[in-house]
Protein backbone atom coordinates (compact mmCIF):
# COMPACT_ATOMS: atom_id res chain seq x y z
CA UNK A 1 0.00 0.00 0.00
CA UNK A 2 0.93 3.70 -0.66
CA UNK A 3 -0.18 6.64 0.50
CA UNK A 4 -0.91 9.77 -2.07
CA UNK A 5 0.47 13.33 -0.81
CA UNK A 6 -2.49 15.05 0.50
CA UNK A 7 -4.01 17.94 -1.95
CA UNK A 8 -6.03 19.51 0.97
CA UNK A 9 -3.23 19.89 4.12
CA UNK A 10 -1.87 23.20 4.04
CA UNK A 11 -0.96 23.81 7.91
CA UNK A 12 2.36 23.51 8.62
CA UNK A 13 1.77 21.58 12.11
CA UNK A 14 5.41 21.21 13.19
CA UNK A 15 7.99 22.60 12.43
CA UNK A 16 11.62 23.16 12.99
CA UNK A 17 14.58 26.47 12.01
CA UNK A 18 17.74 27.00 12.01
CA UNK A 19 18.39 23.81 14.57
CA UNK A 20 21.74 23.32 15.97
CA UNK A 21 22.39 20.28 18.56
CA UNK A 22 25.93 19.93 20.48
CA UNK A 23 27.08 16.76 22.13
CA UNK A 24 30.33 18.47 23.73
CA UNK A 25 32.27 18.99 20.73
CA UNK A 26 30.39 17.23 18.23
CA UNK A 27 27.80 18.25 15.92
CA UNK A 28 24.31 16.67 16.27
CA UNK A 29 22.44 18.72 14.57
CA UNK A 30 23.38 21.84 11.96
CA UNK A 31 21.14 23.78 11.03
CA UNK A 32 18.45 22.11 10.05
CA UNK A 33 15.21 23.33 8.58
CA UNK A 34 11.68 21.24 8.38
CA UNK A 35 8.18 21.53 8.09
CA UNK A 36 5.26 18.80 8.26
CA UNK A 37 1.78 19.44 7.55
CA UNK A 38 -1.29 17.67 9.26
CA UNK A 39 -1.83 14.55 7.19
CA UNK A 40 1.58 14.55 6.11
CA UNK A 41 4.26 11.32 7.01
CA UNK A 42 7.46 12.27 6.97
CA UNK A 43 10.37 9.85 6.97
CA UNK A 44 13.81 10.49 7.97
CA UNK A 45 16.51 8.80 6.88
CA UNK A 46 20.24 8.57 6.88
CA UNK A 47 23.14 6.99 7.87
CA UNK A 48 23.47 6.04 12.15
CA UNK A 49 24.84 8.22 14.29
CA UNK A 50 24.20 11.37 11.85
CA UNK A 51 21.10 13.33 13.75
CA UNK A 52 18.30 11.08 12.74
CA UNK A 53 17.23 10.51 16.13
CA UNK A 54 18.44 13.95 17.40
CA UNK A 55 16.22 15.18 15.29
CA UNK A 56 13.11 13.73 16.86
CA UNK A 57 14.27 14.10 19.96
CA UNK A 58 14.27 18.10 19.08
CA UNK A 59 11.08 18.05 17.66
CA UNK A 60 9.30 16.23 20.09
CA UNK A 61 10.63 18.59 23.07
CA UNK A 62 12.83 15.57 24.78
CA UNK A 63 16.23 17.76 24.08
CA UNK A 64 16.27 21.61 23.42
CA UNK A 65 18.03 22.49 20.42
CA UNK A 66 20.85 24.81 21.07
CA UNK A 67 20.13 27.04 18.63
CA UNK A 68 16.99 27.20 16.02
CA UNK A 69 13.67 27.36 17.05
CA UNK A 70 10.71 24.31 17.48
CA UNK A 71 6.74 25.20 16.95
CA UNK A 72 4.21 23.18 17.47
CA UNK A 73 1.11 24.81 15.87
CA UNK A 74 1.29 28.43 17.06
CA UNK A 75 3.31 27.63 19.91
CA UNK A 76 7.08 27.85 20.56
CA UNK A 77 7.97 24.20 21.84
CA UNK A 78 11.99 24.91 22.76
CA UNK A 79 11.47 27.67 25.63
CA UNK A 80 9.11 25.73 27.52
CA UNK A 81 10.05 24.81 31.00
CA UNK A 82 10.17 21.14 31.37
CA UNK A 83 7.11 20.61 33.01
CA UNK A 84 5.55 22.28 30.18
CA UNK A 85 7.27 20.51 27.52
CA UNK A 86 6.13 17.07 29.37
CA UNK A 87 2.41 18.17 29.33
CA UNK A 88 2.25 19.00 25.99
CA UNK A 89 4.15 16.12 24.96
CA UNK A 90 1.38 14.08 26.86
CA UNK A 91 -1.39 15.93 25.57
CA UNK A 92 -0.66 16.89 22.09
CA UNK A 93 2.41 14.76 20.56
CA UNK A 94 1.81 10.57 20.06
CA UNK A 95 5.19 8.03 20.26
CA UNK A 96 5.90 4.42 18.59
CA UNK A 97 8.98 2.98 19.36
CA UNK A 98 11.19 -0.07 17.94
CA UNK A 99 10.93 -1.97 20.85
CA UNK A 100 6.52 -0.63 21.94
CA UNK A 101 7.54 0.27 25.53
CA UNK A 102 4.44 -1.35 26.92
CA UNK A 103 4.35 -2.10 30.38
CA UNK A 104 4.71 -6.03 30.87
CA UNK A 105 1.93 -6.16 33.98
CA UNK A 106 -0.75 -4.34 32.09
CA UNK A 107 -3.21 -5.81 29.66
CA UNK A 108 -3.45 -3.77 26.30
CA UNK A 109 -6.54 -1.77 26.55
CA UNK A 110 -4.26 -0.29 30.13
CA UNK A 111 -1.58 -0.14 28.34
CA UNK A 112 -3.54 2.69 25.66
CA UNK A 113 -5.90 3.92 28.70
CA UNK A 114 -2.41 4.82 30.76
CA UNK A 115 -1.71 8.42 29.06
CA UNK A 116 -5.38 9.48 29.40
CA UNK A 117 -5.38 8.53 33.06
CA UNK A 118 -2.12 10.23 33.55
CA UNK A 119 -3.88 13.30 32.34
CA UNK A 120 -6.75 13.22 34.55
CA UNK A 121 -9.11 10.78 32.50
CA UNK A 122 -11.15 8.82 34.83
CA UNK A 123 -10.43 5.15 34.82
CA UNK A 124 -13.60 4.24 33.20
CA UNK A 125 -13.51 6.31 30.49
CA UNK A 126 -9.85 5.96 29.63
CA UNK A 127 -10.57 2.30 29.42
CA UNK A 128 -13.52 2.93 26.73
CA UNK A 129 -11.41 5.17 24.66
CA UNK A 130 -8.82 2.60 24.84
CA UNK A 131 -11.05 -0.65 23.94
CA UNK A 132 -12.42 1.66 20.57
CA UNK A 133 -8.88 2.37 19.69
CA UNK A 134 -7.92 -1.18 19.83
CA UNK A 135 -10.73 -2.06 17.96
CA UNK A 136 -9.82 0.21 15.36
CA UNK A 137 -6.37 -1.29 14.73
CA UNK A 138 -7.97 -4.48 14.55
CA UNK A 139 -7.54 -5.91 18.17
CA UNK A 140 -10.66 -5.32 19.75
CA UNK A 141 -10.74 -9.39 20.93
CA UNK A 142 -7.16 -8.95 21.98
CA UNK A 143 -8.06 -5.94 25.23
CA UNK A 144 -7.42 -7.79 28.38
CA UNK A 145 -4.45 -9.42 26.94
CA UNK A 146 -0.90 -8.63 28.20
CA UNK A 147 1.96 -7.85 25.96
CA UNK A 148 3.91 -11.27 26.41
CA UNK A 149 0.53 -12.92 25.14
CA UNK A 150 0.72 -10.94 21.89
CA UNK A 151 2.75 -11.57 18.58
CA UNK A 152 5.05 -8.48 17.71
CA UNK A 153 3.06 -7.02 15.35
CA UNK A 154 0.02 -7.20 17.61
CA UNK A 155 2.11 -5.52 20.50
CA UNK A 156 3.18 -2.90 17.95
CA UNK A 157 -0.45 -2.11 17.20
CA UNK A 158 -1.13 -1.70 20.78
CA UNK A 159 1.60 0.82 20.92
CA UNK A 160 0.14 2.62 18.00
CA UNK A 161 -3.19 2.42 19.52
CA UNK A 162 -1.59 4.16 22.73
CA UNK A 163 0.06 6.97 20.97
CA UNK A 164 -3.03 7.90 18.69
CA UNK A 165 -5.52 7.60 21.54
CA UNK A 166 -5.37 11.10 22.67
CA UNK A 167 -5.78 12.57 19.29
CA UNK A 168 -2.16 13.91 18.76
CA UNK A 169 -1.44 16.54 16.39
CA UNK A 170 1.70 14.76 15.20
CA UNK A 171 3.09 10.88 15.95
CA UNK A 172 6.74 10.22 16.02
CA UNK A 173 8.03 7.08 15.01
CA UNK A 174 11.81 5.76 15.78
CA UNK A 175 12.26 2.61 13.67
CA UNK A 176 8.78 1.49 14.55
CA UNK A 177 9.35 -1.56 12.14
CA UNK A 178 12.69 -2.54 12.78
CA UNK A 179 12.23 -5.67 15.58
CA UNK A 180 9.51 -7.04 13.04
CA UNK A 181 9.28 -9.39 9.74
CA UNK A 182 8.92 -7.81 6.33
CA UNK A 183 5.73 -8.83 6.15
CA UNK A 184 4.42 -7.45 9.36
CA UNK A 185 6.64 -4.23 9.40
CA UNK A 186 4.51 -3.80 6.25
CA UNK A 187 0.99 -3.76 7.92
CA UNK A 188 1.94 -2.35 10.91
CA UNK A 189 3.51 0.77 8.98
CA UNK A 190 0.67 0.78 6.54
CA UNK A 191 -1.93 1.15 9.93
CA UNK A 192 0.25 3.63 11.55
CA UNK A 193 0.29 6.35 8.79
CA UNK A 194 -3.34 5.45 7.23
CA UNK A 195 -5.12 6.02 11.09
CA UNK A 196 -2.80 8.96 11.86
CA UNK A 197 -3.24 10.87 8.71
CA UNK A 198 -6.83 9.97 8.74
CA UNK A 199 -7.31 11.87 12.20
CA UNK A 200 -5.03 14.59 10.70
CA UNK A 201 -2.06 14.32 12.61
CA UNK A 202 1.73 14.85 11.05
CA UNK A 203 3.65 11.60 11.08
CA UNK A 204 7.68 12.11 11.77
CA UNK A 205 9.57 8.43 11.02
CA UNK A 206 12.53 7.55 11.35
CA UNK A 207 14.07 4.32 9.66
CA UNK A 208 16.66 2.46 7.78
CA UNK A 209 14.21 0.64 6.01
CA UNK A 210 13.83 2.03 2.33
CA UNK A 211 10.43 0.41 2.27
CA UNK A 212 9.24 2.19 4.84
CA UNK A 213 10.18 5.20 3.63
CA UNK A 214 8.43 4.01 0.39
CA UNK A 215 5.12 4.67 2.13
CA UNK A 216 5.34 8.12 3.71
CA UNK A 217 4.73 11.25 1.66
CA UNK A 218 8.31 12.83 1.56
CA UNK A 219 11.48 11.54 2.35
CA UNK A 220 14.48 13.62 4.66
CA UNK A 221 17.83 12.57 3.95
CA UNK A 222 20.53 13.47 7.25
CA UNK A 223 24.04 13.21 6.67
CA UNK A 224 26.46 14.74 9.13
CA UNK A 225 23.54 16.68 10.56
CA UNK A 226 22.11 18.25 7.92
CA UNK A 227 19.98 17.52 5.39
CA UNK A 228 21.18 16.47 2.65
CA UNK A 229 18.31 15.83 0.53
CA UNK A 230 14.27 15.98 1.00
CA UNK A 231 11.95 14.47 -1.98
CA UNK A 232 8.84 13.06 -2.39
CA UNK A 233 9.27 9.23 -1.56
CA UNK A 234 9.84 7.17 -5.07
CA UNK A 235 6.75 4.71 -5.31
Amino acid sequence: MSFQSPQLAPQVVLSGHGLVKYYGDVVGLAGVDVGVRSGEALAVMGPSGNGKTTLLHVLAGILTPDQGEVWLGGERVDQLNDAARTVLRRRRLGFVFQDNQLLAELPADENVALPLMVDGLSRRDAIGRARTMLAQVGLANEAGRRPGELSGGQAQRVAIARALVGEPQVVFADEPTGALDATTGSQVIDLLIGAATHRGAAVVVVTHDNSVAARCHRVMTIVDGRVHESLGATR
